[in-house]
């Protein structure tokens, strides 16, 4: 058996340079979900490759990156394809470069091939789908972590933007009539997917096992200081997912011990700026690497996903820093989503009655360990690299590769 990852991942060794040519926030959560899934895949399938055109912004406004040859430093975790990479031609760009590299999976003598996209980003369905015209043998299993018309939730659109937008939407749904399974973030994915009959799994997140013991350890080495409580939220910073929120409503709170750390950037760049200048217990640390957001994470007396539940959107939606603030053992607070599954009540504080009284609530809580380990067992049981790598398989009928 023969499994192919199709995606955008970057190794490590390169987030430098991709940090340096980056003018908008680095898909740094996307990378680690996809690293996480190619170590499951890794541990089932003795003949596993990756090919990935880099979730890099578009040149000229994300990136001033106009084309990409590669990274300087050199890796070998995964096959990379070059691509131009100007808004308007990149998509075409990145599905011919693709395209070519598949030849040799395409001509590989296995009866069982499976291509495993991730993401509904059209280039890639489009290439999983020629591959599967040049070999019918080849089956496709898309990974969902968001649907194309919500991928781009900032505030400021262009018109051109939103042409460009129906344009590529059209060609997916042309190259998702060849998918012939999908793993959701969220059961109401299923429809505006057309999924119907074909198979598919929900999986919310996936959860590095060795993350707590992990966690726990960094955690006893933070130097803390228990005068001050630190509400800490790390993500893009986007009125669309309730930043603004959060930071007007800690504005209303009491407290000198206090501190709202907010780590990334977004449409409320400016906004967080002038309230951090205006309230001194607000802290905007812009676009951090993802080691010091998790610093701050594990540090943090209350962690908070301000996204409310108001939106169309939220039905299809997981955060995946949900997931990693859970793992963390710190108190969630969070506003119960459409998409999400109700046995979150048992991890997190939801913001039921706003955010304010849902922060407070975590605030005096004298601890987490009971929704903690509740959380840590049902990781294990369902969020583990190896089990989703184990459930695709088994539903594209691979089986086990090893």
């Amino acid at each position: 058996m023969k499994v192919l990852f199709l995606c955008g991942v970057f190794a490590k060794e390169n987030e430098d340079e991709i940090l340096r040519h980056a003018k908008r926030p680095v898909e740094y959560s996307a990378n680690l979900f996809q690293e996480k899934m190619i170590d499951g895949f890794r541990e089932l399938v003795d003949d596993f490759s990756v090919i990935s055109a880099p979730f890099i912004g578009s040149y000229p406004n994300a990136s001033d990156m106009f084309s990409f040859k590669g990274f300087e430093e050199k890796q070998e975790k995964y096959q990379y394809v070059p691509f131009c990479n100007l808004w308007g031609l990149r998509n075409r760009s990145r599905k011919a470069s693709l395209q070519k590299a598949l030849a040799a999976f395409i001509k590989a003598d296995d009866a069982d091939k499976l291509i495993v996209v991730y993401s509904p980003h059209t280039p890639f369905v489009q290439a999983a789908a020629y591959a599967k015209r040049k070999d019918p043998r080849i089956k496709i299993c898309m990974v969902v972590p968001d649907l194309p018309q919500y991928m781009n939730l900032n505030s400021k659109i262009s018109l051109l933007y939103k042409l460009g937008k129906k344009y590529d939407i059209a060609k997916f749904e042309k190259a998702n009539q060849t998918v012939d399974s999908y793993m959701v973030l969220t059961e109401p994915m299923k429809k505006p997917l057309h999924i119907r009959r074909r198979p598919y799994i929900v999986v919310e997140g996936i959860v590095d096992q060795g993350v707590f013991e992990q966690n726990k350890a960094k955690k006893a080495e933070l130097e803390t200081d228990d005068s001050v409580k630190h509400i800490v939220y790390t993500g893009k910073l986007y009125e669309k997912f309730g930043v603004k929120n959060l930071i007007d409503t800690f504005r209303n709170m009491e407290g000198e011990d206090l501190r709202l750390v907010l780590c990334g950037c977004g449409d409320l760049d400016q906004y967080a700026q002038e309230m951090a200048q205006a309230d001194s217990r607000i802290m905007v640390l812009g676009q951090v690497k993802p080691e010091v957001a998790q610093q701050w994470v594990l540090k943090a007396d209350v962690l908070v996903n301000p996204r409310a539940n108001d939106e169309e959107y939220t039905k299809y939606s997981f955060p995946s820093k949900n997931i990693e603030y859970l793992a963390s053992g710190n108190p969630v607070v969070a506003y119960k989503l459409d998409g999400m599954q109700n046995h979150y009540a048992d991890y997190m504080i939801f913001a039921e009655n706003g955010l304010e009284e849902a922060i407070c609530s975590a605030l005096k809580l004298n601890g987490n360990q009971r929704r903690f380990e509740k959380f840590q067992n049902y990781a294990k049981e369902q969020l583990s690299a190896d089990k989703v790598a184990e459930r695709i398989l088994a539903m594209t009928g691979q089986g086990c590769g090893k």
